[in-house]
């Protein structure tokens, strides 16, 4: 941990009017912490060095899994393990990106603590969680107001969220299927081990009408910039076009892809070599997902 991390205060707030007071009060010198993997990170690199009071929201009892008829809400203080454990997720092809993701991070100990709200909320786009769930089209609950804000549109950059003085997430929402539409979802990820960060990662989630796609969404994480990545146009690309079309899908990504995504080099993988695995792990993803759905006719 760096040395710079000294913060002065930590605080227990007992609910969402306290916790929203607290973060006016102490503004850019105060960070929310529920499992605290994700303040780890950020401190262990020396950029929290202006923080001076930790405002812990385990008691609002944000740790839930919820199913409704349009959405499945998880509280932001919900646990990897929590999730990937939980018997109400489990049985919904729409949210077997989740799982893909939620399989994929590593070590154990780190699932075990780590929640929802902190992997979003730390802003960094080699982490997992927050590009499967870019994919599955998620909305963030904005405390105290209850906010709602495109998870795409609220992570800004490295370390930046959305959040206006004395906001918090609360919960994320991911839609469900209806009766005309399934949906069904997929991720991977390649890195160099198996707890590293992602050289690249890919989420896709299909609006299936028959076999046919009727709306794609398709997000790219790790080296491609300050945030998660859709590529839209590809996206649009992908609508009328059969799910299992394994050609007309590699054609599609192979085409288009250097138009959409920017991959960056650095000392772990040059950016034509995540290039590469973009289009790879895009394709990859895409009919994951398809199969999924076929699976569950």
């Amino acid at each position: 941990m760096s040395e710079a991390f000294r913060p002065k205060q930590y605080r227990r707030a007992n609910s969402e009017a306290e916790t929203s007071e607290l973060l006016k009060h102490y503004a850019e010198r105060a960070r929310i912490i529920a499992g605290g993997t994700g303040i780890y990170e950020i401190a262990h690199r020396g950029l929290l060095g202006q923080v001076e009071a930790l405002i812990d929201i385990n008691n609002l009892n944000l740790g839930y899994v919820k199913l409704g008829d349009k959405f499945v809400r998880i509280g932001t203080s919900t646990t990897m393990t929590a999730m990937f454990e939980s018997k109400e997720l489990a049985e919904y092809p729409e949210l077997s990106g989740l799982y893909d993701a939620l399989r994929a991070i590593q070590p154990l100990q780190v699932k075990n603590v780590a929640t929802i709200g902190g992997a979003i909320c730390t802003g960094l786009p080699f982490f997992d969680l927050p590009v499967s769930l870019i994919a599955m089209d998620a909305d963030v609950v904005v405390a105290p107001e209850n906010r709602i804000a495109k998870l795409s549109e609220f992570i800004q950059g490295y370390f930046s969220v959305d959040l206006h003085p004395g906001e918090f997430v609360k919960e994320v929402r991911i839609p469900l299927s209806s009766e005309h539409e399934r949906i069904c979802s997929a991720f991977q990820k390649f890195a160099i081990t198996g707890d590293d960060w992602a050289l690249v990662n890919c989420g896709a989630s299909l609006k299936l009408r028959e076999d046919v796609i009727s709306a794609a969404i398709v997000c790219f994480g790790g080296g491609v910039g300050e945030k998660p990545k859709r590529v839209v146009q590809i996206e649009k690309m992908l609508e009328g076009i059969r799910a299992t079309d394994e050609a007309g899908i590699k054609t599609i990504l192979e085409e288009n892809m250097e138009k959409e995504l920017e991959t960056v080099s650095d000392i772990r993988a040059s950016a034509q070599y995540r290039m590469h695995l973009a289009k790879v792990l895009g394709r990859r993803t895409i009919l994951n997902a398809a199969k999924i759905a076929k699976e569950e006719k």
